[in-house]
């Protein structure tokens, strides 16, 4: 056995992390609802944005219905709204009513106004596999918050210290987090 693997400890689950934590909106029967996911992935070069989820959710049925989503980024400050979304069915509560909700170009993806970053997408793709689907969304429009920006070398570019994002951990203890300092090369 190498000596360099003695002292390696086996964790369950998927150490990819950590990621923000995001709200998924979409309209449910016309109505704003939102739902907790803890991993998302955006790929080509964030020109999609990638989620699974249960057909089960409600909010699954407003992503079906409409063929739009949005991506919520929750900042430190939502943590509690953020769990309600996360513990609560969309069928027993209107989550609404949480937040002060608008629309982009997509007039059936509904935003979060306090989430520092908001980001509207049309579905590309409804991957079935099994007990899940994927859900493959190509990005829209994305928005911030001026306030969360800061100009480096002429581009505008996220402060990520400024969002405060809510940081999803797995493979451990599987809770929120908060965002570390920035480290420069």
């Amino acid at each position: 056995m190498n000596k360099e693997n003695l002292n390696r400890q086996i964790i369950e689950g998927n150490l990819l992390s950590p990621l923000p934590v995001i709200l998924v909106g979409a309209n449910v029967h016309n109505k704003p609802n939102y739902l907790v996911i803890g991993y998302s992935c955006p790929f080509d070069f964030g020109k999609y944005i990638f989620f699974s989820l249960y057909p089960k959710r409600y909010t699954a049925i407003g992503i079906h219905e409409n063929m739009t989503f949005s991506v919520n980024i929750p900042s430190e400050d939502l943590v509690e709204k953020t769990k309600i979304c996360g513990n609560k069915s969309g069928r027993d509560i209107d989550k609404s009513s949480l937040f002060d909700n608008f629309y982009g170009e997509l007039k059936t993806a509904p935003m979060i106004r306090e989430c520092p970053v908001n980001i509207e997408c049309k579905v590309h793709e409804i991957l079935d596999y099994g007990d899940g689907e994927g859900i493959i969304g190509k990005v829209i429009k994305s928005y911030v918050n001026q306030q969360y920006t800061f100009e480096e070398e002429g581009d505008i570019k996220l402060d990520w210290r400024k969002i405060h994002p809510i940081i999803w951990a797995t493979g451990g203890d599987f809770n929120y987090y908060k965002l570390g300092e920035r480290i420069k090369s």
